[in-house]
């Protein structure tokens, strides 16, 4: 099933490389929303992911008509293969809040598969506040000193 919602919290997200590669060209109507869920960088990738959880997790709606184009693109780089047994990310139907009318809609979300949660707490950094792009700029910081 398409929706014509994508809640993105990562590299999708309005500046980074892969919106320019995978989202820009169709044009969406952007959001700043919110979701359910707890946010992990993974050092070794360089990318956040964010497993099932109560915490608050950051980021934009995109909502295009052109979803059936783009969300196979999306699923390729997220190795979503419909089996979580063999998708490196999960994708799921989920809520999400509009931050200017806290208005709740459904949106597509790539998860962090719950069977390798284990995994993810012993190799994974939580990102406490579930902002990838405050993270970044602290981490940049952090490493550049600028």
């Amino acid at each position: 099933m398409y929706l014509d919602n994508l809640f993105v919290y990562g590299t999708l997200l309005p500046g980074m490389e892969n919106h320019e590669r995978f989202i820009q060209a169709h044009k969406p109507t952007l959001y700043k929303a919110r979701a359910k869920g707890i946010m992990y960088f993974l050092p070794e990738d360089g990318y956040p992911v964010v497993l099932e959880g109560e915490g608050e997790i950051k980021g934009v709606m995109f909502q295009t008509r052109d979803m059936a184009t783009v969300l196979p693109e999306i699923d390729e780089i997220e190795k979503y293969t419909g089996l979580e047994s063999q998708s490196h990310l999960i994708r799921e139907i989920r809520d999400v809040e509009l931050l200017e009318t806290g208005e709740k809609v459904k949106a597509h979300m790539f998860l962090w598969p719950p069977s390798k949660a284990g995994w993810l707490k012993e190799n994974a950094e939580i990102i406490p506040d579930g902002d990838w792009a405050r993270f970044l700029q602290e981490h940049r910081k952090v490493t550049t000193g600028k």
